[in-house]
């Protein structure tokens, strides 16, 4: 997408240009409240689940026993305090599985390193255009200084799809 102000070349998809920080949706009408809200609404109101963190050298059996304890798909991979990798539910069936005794390895072997983040700021639109286009599942949300804060899963987006459209459902 074009920026009107600047001329960049943003990713098709995105609310703010790269190039000098201007909004890319203002002249843009959308038809109903479902397209509305995703675009109005930060990924803040999903309430995303704190994440669970943990280093690089935990093993794939420590990652899955935590997934199971806190019932997330994910797990992040943190070095300094910033997400280094992205532990999830994928990994294991297309990866460990096929050599179960991959299990006792740590992370670092088995994880998405430096994964796609996103702010609580970042509009919902904007995350489901990063899960569609990278084919990701979770995203991390991070703050100013890439200290994780949380994660949001497409099972979050979703759940909020779903109250949007009977709420719009309802005013017909």
């Amino acid at each position: 997408m074009i920026c009107p102000d600047c001329q960049f070349d943003n990713i098709t998809g995105a609310d703010v240009c790269e190039g000098c920080g201007a909004s890319l949706i203002h002249g843009e009408e959308f038809t109903n409240a479902l397209e509305r809200g995703i675009i109005a609404h930060s990924v803040d109101v999903l309430c995303a689940k704190q994440p669970v963190c943990v280093p690089a050298t935990t093993s794939v059996r420590e990652a899955i026993d935590l997934m199971l304890k806190h019932q997330t798909g994910a797990v992040l991979v943190e070095s300094n305090g910033e997400v280094a990798g992205i532990f999830t539910e994928r990994d294991v069936l297309n990866d460990v599985s096929q050599d179960v005794a991959q299990m006792s390895e740590g992370l670092e072997n088995h994880m998405t390193a430096s994964p796609e983040t996103i702010t609580k700021n970042d509009s919902i639109a904007y995350a489901m255009h990063a899960m569609d286009v990278g084919g990701y599942r979770h995203l991390p949300i991070v703050d100013s200084a890439g200290v994780p804060t949380g994660i949001v899963s497409a099972r979050d987006i979703m759940r909020f799809l779903c109250v949007r459209y009977a709420n719009s459902r309802d005013d017909e």
